[in-house]
């Protein structure tokens, strides 16, 4: 019963994954120009997370790279960087796969784009080390490039 529910589950993604091919490669912008183009819909974000696990509780952050898509909702997502390694990439990962995003006017053609965002974890109140733990997560810019390969190294500003 499981297989076929499963099964079922796959293909009926089948459609939308053949017609997120056909669609133009989304333009890789750096995080801070993402919000020219696609704004946040939400103050905050839900996300899944467990009851337990590895520095979950600990303060950190971690990167993650996506694609907003022309309906302002996110895919393509992968965890780049995590900081203290553990668990928080899956809340990370949900967090991001929640994102929902409207198109600013300079984008109203609703064109995909590439880019990725720094979620914060447990920060201390001191504004440097918040710093200090957010900056352990800076990565190079990313460009787009296939889901199965790495992002290259510079994205356009």
């Amino acid at each position: 019963m499981l297989r076929n529910l499963a099964l079922s589950l796959a293909l009926a993604g089948l459609p939308l994954a053949v017609m997120a091919q056909d669609a133009p490669a989304p333009k890789s912008v750096r995080p801070e120009s993402l919000s020219k183009y696609w704004v946040m819909m939400h103050a905050s974000i839900q996300a899944d997370v467990p009851l337990s696990g590895k520095n979950m509780n600990v303060p950190g952050c971690a990167t993650v790279s996506f694609v907003v898509e022309s309906n302002g909702r996110t895919s393509n997502i992968k965890v780049q960087k995590v900081e203290p390694a553990g668990d928080l990439a899956t809340v990370a990962f949900s967090a991001a796969a929640n994102l929902q995003f409207e198109p600013t006017m300079i984008n109203a053609g609703r064109d995909r784009m590439f880019s990725s965002l720094i979620f914060p974890f447990n920060l201390p109140p001191d504004p440097e080390a918040r710093t200090a733990i957010m900056q352990r997560c800076a990565i190079e810019p990313l460009l787009w490039s296939n889901p199965a390969s790495r992002p290259a190294a510079t994205a356009a500003k």
